[in-house]
């Protein structure tokens, strides 16, 4: 058995499409993290940051899962996607992983848990150009 992350994104459903406005739907991904980066942003009119943050990356090649919930339902893959950087906050728990002939099965006991913080870092805040409730 091998340990992966489970990662909460929140994601723009219409991303692909620059017509269509903004609408923020939460995913579940898995992957495995490869390394964590500490990173200094600067204030940045343009970006709309009136002041210097920190934040913390991680690198993560995610698991082709389709978005599923391995804590709702089996949840299989067979390949590896991209490696992406994402905010260390979006780590909810960490997992297992067993491999049953050519696939992996996500083992996630993590639903009614409590989910992973981070003291003293800051937590952006989001805010969708189109509420879809």
């Amino acid at each position: 058995m091998r340990f992966t992350d489970k990662l909460e994104l929140v994601i723009d459903e219409y991303k692909d499409d620059p017509g269509q406005p903004a609408w923020d739907k939460q995913v579940v991904c898995y992957g495995r993290v490869h390394s964590y980066i500490h990173v200094t942003l600067p204030t940045e009119p343009r970006l709309k940051t009136n002041r210097k943050s920190t934040a913390i990356l991680t690198l993560v090649t995610l698991c082709k899962t389709n978005g599923e919930d391995a804590s709702r339902v089996p949840v299989w893959y067979h390949k590896m996607e991209l490696v992406c950087a994402f905010d260390i906050v979006t780590i909810d728990c960490v997992v297992g992983q067993v491999k049953v002939g050519d696939r992996w099965g996500i083992i996630d006991h993590s639903l009614g848990s409590e989910r992973t913080v981070m003291h003293g870092m800051w937590e952006p805040e989001y805010e969708s150009e189109d509420e879809h409730d």
